[in-house]
């Protein structure tokens, strides 16, 4: 249970900036979001400092938090950039609020402030003496001479800490060997949703080195969730990473009361108050709509990657958070053998009884061989509908390969699970005319669209279309609010997926969960409305 646990986050942005709808135009209103989620303490940066000018920026985020009266929860977080090496009184500022004690921390935005991180060198050496911890904004695709850079800057300034921060699975590789190379390198957690990275983490590099933080608003409370839930870890080694770390680090007593007031705006939110404790959810039935049974590559890192182990992890995870069933994939049928990885799934997984059901791949490269034994594929139940990877395939999904699904699915009734991105192979805009086509099957889209676009197009297909579903998981690679999706399709289009066993079903389920939304908008998509497809469902003998 963590009822009780202090979280200080170290990925506060406020401010409007010129990339993106600000999510927190204020202090204020980024207080009132760290109040939603329960969180006491939080760094902070201007986005003006990025998008406009550090100086400039820098003084704007002290002016804020100073007028609004949070001195005490909203800890400034300087960005930096060579620049301010040469800048007329910069360096100045920037001692005077290091020595006061004030600013411990320096933020790194070199994607979007255009320079090579190496080039930070001369400005961390006039300011390393203050001893500020330094934080990386680490983008999705980060390039290895930045990874390097940060290497050779760990090893010039060993008395600093580096965090790593809002770095997503791609390119995870880089940052547990930077780790490896450098024992002042830490990271945040926020985006590391893969399944089991908590404990990937701390058995490799200790607890210590590990802060656990949220990263932006509309994911709302999911890296809260992960944390909760993860497996092997103490209560020690929990506050380490939700607070003690980071307060170490910047040299910060912990807090002897708490700061936030989640007040009314948690009314009507109780299972998520619940999860977020760490508690298992028996009493309300889950079924995860989108999943995968390893192995794995790609750029993934698991301590348990075999099919065989992966299926013991996944009963683990679903027994620890209290989902009664998985419907899934195999990665070895998406990426290697079609038809003989169909066969060996099934003798995997039906030993685990009714909680796992499987989609079919179905793969246009093994038509030939698979498009004949479909009867016998779905005769026995365990095969449910059907999962296209179109953009890993490179075959869009107007492709005619894809034919024989849209009509079997159409015959019986059955779903199929998409992975939709806005791309040329499976962007949602592609089902214009298929889905209206075959109204009987029924269209999942996985990922619901993937970025802003693709969710955009996702909306308007299932508008058009009552036969189309908008699944939730990796939907947090868009910044529009997915509660606005919701309100806008209906609670009853909306199917929780998580994409485990690569993703972490804790990180997905809370970010479900958290979405400032009653429990009663909520559940419909936890498992009543795909119940209510797989019903629907015309083949004999399958029991749903």
């Amino acid at each position: 249970m963590m009822q009780d646990l202090t979280y200080f986050n170290v990925n506060g942005m406020i401010g409007r900036g010129a990339y993106q709808t600000p999510a927190f135009p204020t202090a204020t209103t980024y207080a009132e979001h760290l109040d939603y989620l329960d969180i006491d303490r939080s760094l902070v940066w201007q986005v003006a400092a990025r998008d406009l000018n550090p100086a400039v920026g820098n003084r704007m985020l002290l002016e804020e938090i100073a007028d609004a009266g949070l001195q005490e929860r909203l800890f400034p977080a300087l960005v930096i950039t060579p620049a301010c090496g040469f800048e007329r009184g910069v360096l100045a500022f920037l001692r005077d609020h290091l020595g006061s004690g004030r600013v411990r921390a320096l933020r790194l935005t070199p994607d979007l402030s255009r320079f090579p991180i190496r080039e930070i060198e001369r400005v961390l050496g006039e300011l390393a003496s203050y001893e500020p911890v330094v934080l990386w904004d680490c983008p999705t695709f980060e390039t290895q001479a930045n990874l390097r850079d940060i290497e050779h800057l760990a090893g010039v300034f060993p008395s600093l800490a580096f965090v790593i921060t809002q770095k997503m699975w791609p390119g995870f590789g880089g940052v547990l060997d930077l780790m490896w190379r450098r024992a002042n390198v830490y990271v945040d957690t926020s985006l590391l949703h893969m399944r089991e990275t908590h404990s990937l983490l701390v058995n490799n590099f200790g607890a210590e080195r590990v802060i656990a933080s949220v990263g932006p608003k509309t994911d709302y409370g999911a890296a809260l969730a992960a944390l909760a839930h993860a497996p092997g870890l103490s209560p020690a080694q929990r506050t380490m990473m939700a607070h003690g770390n980071i307060e170490r680090l910047l040299k910060i007593p912990p807090l002897d009361r708490k700061l936030a007031r989640p007040g009314t705006s948690l009314k009507g939110k109780e299972i998520w108050q619940r999860f977020r404790e760490g508690q298992t959810l028996n009493d309300i039935e889950i079924i995860d709509a989108h999943g995968h049974v390893g192995p794995h590559t790609r750029g993934w890192f698991f301590e348990r990657a075999s099919a065989e182990d992966s299926a013991e992890a996944l009963i683990e995870q679903m027994d620890r958070l209290g989902v009664d069933r998985l419907l899934l994939s195999a990665g070895s049928a998406l990426f290697g053998d079609n038809v003989a990885a169909t066969t060996a799934t099934e003798r995997l997984l039906t030993q685990y009884g009714r909680r796992f059901n499987a989609y079919l791949v179905f793969n246009p490269l093994y038509a030939a061989e698979m498009t004949p034994r479909l009867d016998e594929f779905f005769r026995s139940g365990f095969y449910v509908g059907f999962k296209l990877l179109a953009s890993y395939w490179k075959r869009p999904l107007t492709d005619p390969g894809f034919a024989p699904v849209w009509e079997y699915a159409h015959r019986h009734r059955l779903p199929v699970l998409l992975h939709t991105w806005n791309d040329q192979y499976n962007s949602p805009a592609r089902l214009t005319t298929i889905a209206p086509n075959y109204p009987d099957a029924f269209f999942l889209l996985g990922h619901s669209g993937g970025g802003t676009a693709g969710r955009l197009e996702a909306e308007e297909l299932a508008l058009a279309n009552p036969n189309v579903f908008l699944e939730f998981c990796g939907s947090f690679t868009s910044d529009r609010p997915f509660e606005t999706t919701i309100r806008r399709v209906g609670a009853d289009r909306i199917l929780f997926g998580s994409d485990t066993d690569a993703h972490d079903q804790a990180w997905e389920l809370g970010r479900y969960l958290s979405l400032p939304l009653p429990d009663t908008v909520l559940t419909p998509g936890l498992a009543a409305n795909l119940k209510r497809i797989l019903a629907a469902r015309r083949t004999t003998g399958s029991p749903n």
